[in-house]
């Protein structure tokens, strides 16, 4: 079951490189060594290595630690922690400007972090899977998005914008705190 669990990052992790590379066969060359799928790389393997390893991954990051700070420079300044459960087709499109996904978050497939998102929980929350977000979300560059909360599937929340309150599937949000603006269509208009 571990085994499992783990080969289904992987699996995850290819689905993440073929969202990036977008149907132009020239990027597979160069996608791989690009900051934004070093970000989604980086979290992929943690979490294969937790889901094998449990409590005994912990362990080995505590004994690794030297040489992440060694490797530190050539990293990212995304922070997505291995127990946050990601679907498949995560995608960061400015990574330079940083994203923090606590490990309370549970999200579906195709996430879009645009850069400088956060995802956390608000007074010291430490519900399990406080942040749900569903499939297809977008947040805009700088959205933040406090839990508990529960982002529907294809919600949008809107560059600097920071989400309080649960937004339904399809909704448009913006503002602080974040407020509807509108619905997308089926379509994703």
């Amino acid at each position: 079951m571990r085994g499992q669990a783990a080969a289904r990052e992987w699996r995850y992790l290819w689905c993440d490189l073929e969202r990036l590379v977008n149907g132009r066969v020239w990027r597979y060359a160069t996608v791989p060594f690009s900051a934004a799928f070093r970000a989604v790389a980086v979290y992929r393997v943690q979490r294969s290595l937790y889901l094998l390893l449990g409590s005994g991954w912990q362990a080995l990051r505590a004994v690794m630690a030297p040489l992440f700070w060694i490797a530190s420079p050539w990293g990212s300044p995304c922070e997505i922690h291995y127990e946050a459960a990601i679907g498949k087709g995560l995608m960061i499109l400015h990574p330079s400007l940083g994203a923090v996904v606590s490990k309370r978050t549970v999200a579906g497939d195709y996430l879009t972090l645009t850069g400088g998102n956060c995802l956390g929980t608000k007074g010291g929350d430490l519900t399990p899977g406080g942040i749900w977000l569903g499939d297809r979300v977008l947040l805009g560059v700088n959205a933040v998005v406090l839990g508990p909360i529960r982002v529907g599937d294809r919600a949008v929340v809107g560059a600097g914008s920071v989400a309080t309150r649960d937004v339904g599937d399809g909704e448009v949000v913006a503002g602080i705190p974040a407020r509807p603006l509108r619905q997308r269509t089926a379509a994703g208009a």
